[in-house]
């Protein structure tokens, strides 16, 4: 067990200094997740290190590259992008003094940009939404401005993706949030593939390969449409053939 929080990493500020960050955390949709994770694959990154939590999930996931632990840090020279995959949260009692520590690092590092992704839930979309997500940067961010508009006033963030966004801000690093709307109640496919085509097309400027996670997003869509039809057809049945 580890007393403090711990970035364990052999990446140096020379490596860093004016890099883009890209993390998120396991939010609405898991957009977060799979925005960071995907990112990372695409790129072609190479696993750099961990962070270290005195509260650490207890689970390690064996993926394509590798054994993943719950915060790892990726890193693509070609691209200078960091990512940070966070296959689980941070736990509450630990969010505080997790989020700080790693802000506090990447300002040491020399970042030259934060960009973090979550969900925004679908409720609040308008009935005529073209862009299909919202944005919000700090005072510091200097980077590429979005076609999206901004998050409206009223709508807000929470967790661990609001904190980090606050530290950032203290710390005067620039950060920027992309916020797909997304489904709260299943993993959302298709707000992470939007979160990936604004951020590599329009933040990083690579596009990114989108084909595998749009062909989860079809098994998706056919499992749920699948379940639609079975509940469907059991109230057909209770109803005797009459709708409501």
């Amino acid at each position: 067990m580890v007393e403090e929080i711990k970035i364990v990493s052999d990446l140096s500020k020379d490596e860093l200094e004016g890099a883009t960050v890209v993390t998120g955390f396991r939010g609405f949709g898991l957009v977060g997740y799979l925005v960071s994770k995907h990112l990372a694959l695409s790129l072609g990154s190479s696993k750099r290190g961990y962070i270290l939590s005195p509260i650490m999930p207890p689970v390690v996931i064996v993926e394509d590259d590798g054994p993943g632990y719950p915060f790892d840090i990726y890193y693509s020279e070609g691209k200078r992008v960091l990512t940070i995959v966070h296959r689980a949260n941070p736990e509450r009692e630990v969010q505080d003094e997790y989020l700080h520590t790693l802000s506090l690092w990447l300002r040491e590092m020399g970042v030259g940009r934060v960009i973090l992704v979550g969900g925004l839930n679908m409720e609040f979309m308008p009935r005529e939404e073209k862009h299909g997500y919202r944005w919000l940067a700090n005072r510091h961010y200097k980077g590429p401005k979005l076609e999206a508009p901004t998050m409206e006033a009223g709508l807000g963030v929470v967790g661990p993706l609001a904190l980090l966004y606050m530290y950032l801000d203290y710390l005067g690093v620039p950060a920027a949030m992309v916020l797909p709307y997304s489904v709260a109640e299943r993993v959302d496919y298709e707000a992470a593939i939007r979160g990936l085509k604004v951020i590599g097309g329009s933040i990083i400027g690579v596009e990114i390969p989108t084909d595998e996670i749009e062909k989860m997003a079809s098994m998706q869509r056919e499992i749920l449409e699948t379940i639609s039809r079975m509940i469907e057809g059991e109230e057909e049945k209770e109803s005797g053939g009459i709708y409501m």
